[in-house]
């Protein structure tokens, strides 16, 4: 039978302690001196065999560490230190789940750890699995029920699982504890009235979160000299006035708060709704403009209220408003006007209402050098701004040369203005000239230097030409001066829209090895975000700052819904595939080595000695990190990539199952790893979102054909499977589908990657008939850029011959004249 520590003689016992105290200090070698010291003479000792596996995780030695930490489990099945111990590596490997069963296994021997409960309340939130939080929290408070953050804590797990009227119970209770100045933990407390105002907002939140706006109204006026954030308090205010529909006093508010900022929509909207009115309802269209009218009258510099009633107006009145905007915006010189004006354009009518509005003024411009209203000749510079907006008018439109012509004509004007360049750079991007883009991006970097905004843009259009060298040395110009290694510090500090934008220029170089370690990166910057939290979740509460903490916690269950994680997810996951592929088909990819000849560049552009791809700093004295994995060989010799795929499918389908690709790619993984019920599952939910999907009809061919050549799965399951499908879409038929919707290129792409997957010789003559013809005219606008660069890409993958590849080159070239991609 084991000792415990209070059985261990009294020299043991002070080791065992003073190896605790080196791992509060992160002492992990001399801790693991300490405990080797205890197991010299007991070499059985469970607990310090679990501490000593602490330290040797802690010290990179993970599969000794947790090996050592179950031995001693196994020898002090009922220890809590020893359960403690392994809850928290696992907790420090990120393993949560693991994690709160291990500290659930140390209460059980000490149920009354105020710090084992106070962690594991941490890994329950985390977890979100708030309902566990609440018991946790409540033995907390039974424990010690002095402590004001044990009963703030409370609260909000009370708040987490939707009970607003418990956690309001709790602070009203316990105020007292929580609002104590003579309190220790209040002692020396230079924020303490800092704390005691967010207590106090937060409690008032929690009443109006119960619905009682009345209580929450008079507590607001009693708090209020109490209460440091006075914005907050005004907006609570007027918010509760307005549903307690005490509209007079509530437009009071808002006006005053409109006051403090009149860009703000949200206190516009609020005065609007004190009136009665809502902007989205026609027939209130002239009473909005007329009070909107008034508020331009007192607040003449708010580009919101400018703004606003383009959003709600039509016909003359639009025009009217428009044409105040515009002429105020082209003689200051705004070069944002028309992506302020871009959501408009939704609306077609007034699209081409604006673009009438600025050719008149290019026309009154050119015959008497002024604008209708104006007695005075305009500045050069409202004519170079008036073709400035056409041009992104024309290119919002497609029709691209006019949109050259005129950015040509505004650049002769004013030769040394940045905006010009980024924007002809655009519309060249737009047009298909993708390098001609990029030198003219650069060009317009090279008139100022010291503009980060257009470095970075410049970086991001070498990637998109899969320069991905120049990109390197362009964006190492703005890294820190004292960055040991540039590229690293790049990773470091999550540059996101860098790694993706890397990452797709080497997939387009085929070096799928270099792509993955960027998707990746992204990935691991996400994961990130999301594991970062965790130390919030008792500081936030520590710190008082409880409404700020609830809204990151909702943020934080949003993070993988970011449209760069869902490209980068998507990417990887068909990176994984064609890895897959290819090795199924008898030619692996092999990872493209690095050139060891080529010097790495420094921040000053010059090549420096050292055996690395990184970049180095500049004047560094030590060579910089070698990269472990400079191309990614360990995603490319992975022994699994459909698994590598699924953890990724596994994430879209948890944070963007809404979206029709999350399903498409989950599709593509599970097929190829014969989980025909999941795939069948893929094809449902995407029906379910969009049941005329283009790749809906293909996935289903597929499936079935899958099926059918797979004999070594049951054949119960499979005629169960195949009944569903014909249930559902009956004979479905790739050729019909696109014979149905002929004048839809997507359905056309989508086809012919069914056709390709599925194989054949008949199968792939098919699709590269679709491919060729992919430009013709019978799909009319839906012959994007994109959808066109995708149907080049597919034929060269086909192995379409060089006729086959001019003929479609010759056709896209058609519809994009500029174009340099085909």
């Amino acid at each position: 039978m084991s000792l415990t520590v209070s059985e261990l003689p009294h020299k043991e016992q002070a080791l065992f302690r003073a190896a605790l105290k080196l791992y509060e200090v992160k002492q992990f070698k001399k801790g693991l001196k300490t405990c080797d010291q205890i197991l010299k003479k007991y070499s059985s000792h469970g607990e310090t065999l679990a501490v000593k596996g602490m330290f040797l995780a802690h010290l990179d030695r993970k599969e000794e560490a947790y090996e050592t930490i179950k031995r001693g489990i196994e020898i002090s099945p009922k220890s809590s230190i020893s359960w403690h111990v392994y809850g928290i590596v696992c907790r420090f490997d990120e393993n949560y789940e693991e994690a709160a069963r291990c500290y659930e296994e140390a209460l059980k021997a000490d149920s009354e750890n105020p710090t084992i409960l106070r962690e594991l309340g941490q890994l329950y939130t985390q977890l979100r699995q708030y309902q566990k939080l609440v018991e946790v929290r409540s033995r907390i408070v039974k424990i010690d029920s002095s402590t004001p953050h044990y009963w703030l804590g409370l609260a909000v797990a009370h708040q987490l699982t939707g009970r607003n009227d418990l956690a309001l119970k709790v602070i009203s209770t316990h105020e007292h504890i929580l609002l104590d100045e003579s309190s220790p933990f209040k002692a020396n407390n230079s924020s303490y009235k800092g704390d005691v105002s967010e207590l106090l907002m937060y409690k008032n939140w929690l009443m109006e979160l119960n619905g009682d706006y009345q209580t929450a109204l008079d507590n607001l006026k009693e708090v209020r000299p109490r209460v440091t954030d006075v914005t907050a308090w005004k907006e609570q205010k007027a918010k509760l006035l307005l549903k307690l529909d005490r509209k007079e006093a509530a437009a009071s508010a808002y006006q005053d708060l409109i006051q403090r900022n009149p860009d703000s929509n949200t206190y516009i909207c609020g005065y609007l709704s004190c009136n009665g009115l809502d902007i989205s309802r026609p027939e209130d269209k002239d009473a909005v403009l007329e009070i909107i009218k008034g508020l331009q009258q007192q607040f003449p510099k708010s580009n919101a209220l400018k703004f606003l009633p383009l959003t709600f107006c039509n016909g003359d009145d639009f025009v009217k408003e428009a044409d105040k905007l515009a002429k105020f915006s082209l003689r200051k010189g705004i070069p944002s006007l028309f992506t302020s004006m871009k959501t408009l354009y939704t609306d077609k009518v007034k699209g081409e209402t604006l673009g009438k509005l600025f050719e008149g003024y290019s026309s009154q411009l050119c015959a008497t050098k002024r604008l209708d209203d104006s007695t005075d000749d305009e500045s050069l510079s409202v004519s170079t701004w008036c073709m400035f907006y056409l041009a992104q008018h024309a290119d919002y439109y497609g029709n691209y040369e006019r949109a050259l012509q005129l950015m040509e004509a505004a650049i002769n004007a004013s030769p040394d203005t940045v905006d010009l360049y980024m924007v002809k750079a655009k519309i060249l991007k737009h047009a298909g000239d993708i390098r001609g883009a990029r030198d003219v991006m650069d060009f317009g970097r090279q008139k100022d230097l010291n503009d980060r905004f257009i470095n970075t843009r410049t970086v991001k259009y070498m990637l998109r030409n899969n320069e991905v060298d120049d990109a390197e040395k362009t964006i190492v110009l703005f890294v820190r001066d004292d960055a040991e290694h540039m590229i690293q510090e790049i990773v470091d500090t999550q540059t996101i829209w860098y790694m993706r934008e890397r990452g797709h220029a080497y997939r387009r170089l085929d070096d799928i090895g270099r792509a993955l370690k960027h998707f990746h990166q992204v990935s691991h910057s996400f994961e990130t975000y999301h594991k970062d939290q965790y130390d919030f979740h008792t500081y936030a509460i520590r710190k008082f700052t409880i409404r700020a903490y609830i809204d990151i916690l909702e943020w934080e269950d949003q993070v993988f819904t970011h449209p760069v994680y869902v490209d980068s997810a998507v990417a990887a996951i068909s990176c994984y595939v064609d890895l897959h592929d290819r090795k199924a088909a008898g030619s692996p990819f092999a990872p493209i080595s690095v050139d060891t000849s080529k010097k790495p560049m420094t921040r000053n552009g010059t090549a420096k000695s050292g055996q690395h791809n990184l970049s180095a700093g500049v004047g560094e004295s030590k060579p910089a990190a070698v990269d472990a994995d400079p191309n990614g060989s360990a995603f490319v010799m992975a022994d699994n990539h459909l698994e590598k795929a699924l953890k990724f499918v596994e994430v879209l389908e948890r944070s963007v199952g809404s979206q029709p690709e999350t399903h498409v790619s989950a599709f593509e993984v599970h097929l190829r790893m014969k989980k025909y019920f999941l795939a069948l599952k893929s094809i449902n939910s995407l029906r379910a979102i969009d049941d005329n999907h283009p790749s809906l009809v293909p996935m289903v061919v597929r499936i079935n054909t899958a099926l059918d050549a797979d004999d070594s799965f049951a054949a119960p399951m499979k005629a169960a499977l195949k009944g569903q499908l014909t249930k559902v879409f009956g004979d479905a038929s790739i050729a019909k589908t696109i014979e149905e919707n002929s004048k839809y290129l997507p359905f056309a792409l989508a086809g012919a990657k069914g056709l390709i997957c599925l194989g054949g010789d008949t199968n792939i003559a098919q699709a590269k008939g679709l491919l060729v013809q992919a430009a013709s005219e019978r799909y009319g606008a839906t012959r994007t850029l994109k959808s066109l660069i995708e149907a080049r890409d597919l034929l060269a993958n086909v192995g379409a011959s060089e006729s086959e590849r001019s003929t479609f080159a010759a056709s896209a070239k058609k519809v994009f004249s500029l174009a340099t991609c085909f």
